[in-house]
């Protein structure tokens, strides 16, 4: 890059970059990132400012900010059972930051990209590594909230890359701090977030979406980014464009700069690790701070990437149909069991438009005032506007669009539930039954998380006590549990 004249910035004085890095480490996380924004913002298009400068002051305030901006992923998932206002503060606050952050990045690289003398390889690398993470860290964010992800986002995503590919540093290695001994690379850095895109953030809730972006490090030796498609390739992009990677049904026939992505290779480490979580041996770093206990959640997402990554490609097994109309809905297991009690109880229905059905599934579109109510795993009643009769889900799929509407997929677990009252031996409890009452055969019943499953249950009937005998097979929701039991002949 040019060497252009440098006039004068605040931070270009050695011992002020070192006073506002001190600063920046005794700050609480929230107040460092929110202290390092000014600083970032004052070099983007600074006029006494040439681009190497900046970039060194750039890739300081970066550093310094890095264990504030990890910090604040931790703050913010524990902050789900505090005001919805704070954990809205937070995500605006670290949004906002790696949004300036990855700017700043752009507005270099872009710079780069129109200079004809070439940088020096060491100082190119780094900057597309800093902006790759940066970029990626944008779109964890995004996904924190079920997106949207703007275009912005993979368009830098991808230029970065190409910058460093069309200079041959995509692989050399990085040191980003002279104190550690740890390398990365672009490809490694791109590898990464291509590879968290693929496990689709629409079905993974922000705790989920954590863990699973620290499994990808975790394994991220066994990942694989080729210039040619192969016979487990999943997803590819490519990078003379801007749009983020998309899953390869079929070998694109026009492309400017592929890049194709698989984790088969991976699922082998992903079923050993499962192994070790479920005998209760979890390696460092993997659990969340605010829930080290919950092995659980991590289990799912191991079985997730398994299933994601594995060589066969997930098939829909059943056609999806236009259906058009309104769908009424009553959120949550206790929502939902007063609605099958009696229509006179409960709260107001929500009005969903319904998009398409296939045998197993709805996909419907919520408007924006019930999107930060609705959560993956939580339990749904619906019918439609013009039915009396209701069906029963639970939401696999949350995303919003950049155009309102936002989208929810259900999957159905029953059309026929019917209501009950149970007795787990401790309390009496309210459950769902999804299957009808006969001796000698499993009925599915959906629970309070409160309920004591694992003992035998007894639904209370007018006329007579049924007992059911519990079985091994179960689910866990956001708030149910969906347990089977044999009918006690």
């Amino acid at each position: 890059m040019r060497a252009q004249q440098v006039q004068f910035h605040p931070l270009s004085e050695k011992h002020a970059l070192e006073q506002v890095v001190r600063e920046l480490s005794r700050h609480e996380p929230a107040d460092a990132i929110g202290a390092a924004g000014p600083w970032i913002d004052s070099l983007v298009g600074s006029p006494d400012l040439g681009p190497n400068e900046c970039a060194r002051l750039l890739f300081a305030l970066d550093e310094a900010s890095q264990a504030a901006a990890r910090s604040c992923v931790e703050l913010y998932l524990a902050a789900r059972h505090k005001s919805a206002s704070e954990r809205k503060r937070l995500w605006a606050l670290t949004h906002g930051f790696w949004s300036m952050v990855l700017e700043a990045y752009a507005d270099l690289l872009i710079m780069h990209a129109a200079e004809r003398e070439p940088s020096a390889r060491s100082f190119l690398a780094q900057l597309a590594v800093r902006a790759i993470r940066a970029g990626a860290q944008r779109a964890k964010w995004d996904a924190f909230r079920h997106g949207p992800i703007d275009d912005v986002v993979w368009a830098r995503l991808n230029l970065a890359y190409r910058v460093a590919a069309r200079s041959g540093v995509e692989r050399e290695s990085v040191r980003l701090r002279a104190d550690r001994d740890a390398t990365t690379s672009v490809e490694r850095e791109y590898l990464r977030a291509v590879a968290l895109h693929s496990l689709g953030p629409d079905q993974l809730d922000a705790d989920r979406l954590e863990l699973a972006s620290r499994l990808v490090h975790y394994v991220s030796p066994r990942l694989e980014l080729s210039s040619r498609p192969g016979t487990t390739t999943l997803y590819w992009v490519d990078l003379g464009h801007t749009l983020p990677p998309a899953r390869m049904m079929q070998v694109p026939q026009q492309v400017v700069q592929g890049l194709f992505f698989s984790g088969a290779s991976a699922t082998l480490a992903l079923h050993e690790l499962l192994e070790l979580v479920s005998a209760g041996n979890v390696p460092a770093g993997l659990l969340l701070q605010h829930d080290a206990g919950n092995t659980a959640g991590l289990s799912s997402v191991l079985s997730h990437m398994i299933r994601v990554w594995s060589n066969d490609a997930p098939l829909r097994r059943h056609r999806r149909h236009p259906v058009p109309g309104r769908l009424l809905v009553a959120t949550g297991l206790q929502e939902f069991s007063l609605r099958l009690g009696s229509e006179e109880h409960g709260g107001l229905l929500r009005d969903w438009s319904m998009r398409d059905a296939s045998t197993h599934g709805v996909g419907a579109e919520a408007p924006e005032g019930d999107i930060d109510e609705v959560q993956l795993g939580m339990l749904l009643g619906m019918h439609s506007s013009d039915g009396n009769r209701w069906r029963v889900g639970t939401v696999r799929r949350l995303w919003r669009a950049a155009k309102g509407c936002n989208q929810v997929g259900i999957e159905l677990l029953g059309d026929e539930p019917v209501g009950a009252v149970a007795d787990d031996g401790a309390q009496r409890v309210k459950i769902i039954l999804l299957d009808p009452l006969r001796r000698g055969l499993p009925v599915r019943v959906i629970l309070p998380l409160s309920a004591r499953s694992e003992r035998p249950l007894y639904v209370l009937g007018q006329n007579r006590t049924v007992k059911l005998l519990p079985l091994p097979e179960r689910e866990y929701g956001l708030d149910h549990e969906i347990r089977s039991y044999l009918f006690a002949v």
